[in-house]
């Protein structure tokens, strides 16, 4: 005889169902996001795999109410509760491998989030961030209400000009956009920093 669970699967569908997917994303190689989970080496917690009442017990008392989704924290770590939490499908959307974290006044959050919270353009502090701005800086610049063609186009440059010292050259942002281009062309001299 089956034992009784004390969290039932018809008063408990949502949470059911979030379970179950992410059993069949971790333990099943057949599940199309296996490769990104189970593939990957992420596991479940032993406390968890025991059945659903031990994961429905952590997930009321964590947060947990129908809408969220279960998140991991640190998206290489494994599914147990140190490392889960319970989120909307917007904040969901942050929290991918490539995602940038980002500390800023002791608190680590997704670029993206910081972004929408002060209200910054996401292009131009992404690309401060990836050019080696501090968080201080990138988000406390003066230039932030400006897009970073905005950016290259008061420093009279192209914007693929300055994308390329950043990401190819590997140039300071702010060094990319005051020094003048020679215009020369795919030659890449128009790249070059003159030194005096």
């Amino acid at each position: 005889m089956a034992k009784k669970l004390r969290n039932p699967k018809k008063e408990n569908l949502s949470l059911w169902n979030s379970y179950h997917s992410m059993k069949k994303r971790c333990l099943n190689p057949n599940c199309k996001r296996y490769k990104d989970y189970g593939g990957r080496g992420i596991e479940i917690c032993e406390e968890w795999l025991k059945g659903f009442d031990e994961f429905a017990d952590w997930a009321k008392v964590n947060g947990y109410r129908n809408g969220l989704t279960i998140e991991r924290k640190d998206v290489n770590g494994n599914y147990e509760p140190n490392n889960c939490m319970w989120i909307t499908r917007q904040q969901q959307a942050f929290n991918k491998r490539d995602s940038i974290f980002v500390t800023y006044r002791g608190q680590t959050k997704d670029l993206m989030v910081w972004c929408n919270e002060m209200g910054l353009m996401y292009d131009t502090i992404h690309n401060r961030i990836t050019s080696g701005w501090s968080p201080e800086k990138a988000f406390e610049s003066l230039a932030n209400e400006k897009s970073f063609a905005q950016l290259c186009r008061e420093h009279g440059l192209k914007p693929a000009t300055v994308r390329d010292r950043v990401y190819k050259l590997g140039w300071d942002l702010e060094i990319a956009l005051n020094t003048p281009s020679a215009g020369l062309g795919a030659n890449q001299q128009t790249y070059m920093r003159r030194t005096l």
